[in-house]
């Protein structure tokens, strides 16, 4: 990883980023519009200094096709967390997935 690459950054609803903020995160957008989050989320992707960058599961599903996109490429990893109204019924990447996906590696987790 690029010595660059050393943020996360979540994009979450104004709940769940008081919950990042008091977790110590540094970079927190609190998003509750779709549109706003659109933006949010290409900013980050095009952030050179952004390694990790967690959304919450409604934003992700309102923005599911700019996510595929980057999460075809290596940085930054996206990484989807439930809001407040609990986790959807979908099928998600597993951590072990995730990191063949970023590293390119398999590893046993």
């Amino acid at each position: 990883m690029s010595s660059q690459r050393n943020r996360i950054a979540t994009i979450t609803d104004s709940i769940t980023a008081l919950g990042m903020k008091l977790a110590g995160m540094g970079e927190v957008a609190a998003v509750d519009d779709e549109k706003l989050a659109t933006e949010m989320i290409s900013q980050y992707a095009n952030d050179p200094t952004i390694a990790v960058m967690i959304v919450t599961e409604r934003l992700g599903e309102a923005n599911r096709e700019l996510l595929n996109r980057i999460s075809q490429r290596p940085w930054p990893v996206v990484v989807e967390i439930p809001g407040p109204e609990g986790k959807m019924e979908r099928e998600s990447s597993t951590l072990k997935e995730l990191v063949r996906q970023a590293l390119g590696i398999e590893m046993d987790i």
